[in-house]
C-alpha cells in the first residue's frame, strides 16, 4: 500500500472510532480507549497523507 491509501484507511478508521464513541453508551474506561484509538489513528493517517503530499511536491519540482 502506498502512503495515500494507508492515510485514507487510517483516517477513516479514526472517524469510525470517533462515531462509535458518540453513538454507543459505553463505560468511561472503554469510551476513553476508543476515543484514544480514534485520535491516534487520525494523527497517523494525517502523517501518511502529509508524506504523500510532500513526495508529490518533490516529484513536481524535479520534473520542472
Amino acid at each position: 500500500m502506498n502512503h495515500i491509501t494507508k492515510g485514507i484507511v487510517f483516517v477513516l478508521a479514526g472517524i469510525l472510532f470517533l462515531l462509535l464513541s458518540f453513538i454507543l453508551p459505553l463505560p468511561t474506561p472503554l469510551w476513553a480507549v476508543i476515543l484514544s484509538a480514534s485520535i491516534i489513528l487520525n494523527c497517523t493517517g494525517t502523517v501518511f497523507l502529509i508524506r504523500f503530499i510532500q513526495g508529490f511536491e518533490q516529484k513536481e519540482k524535479k520534473s520542472e
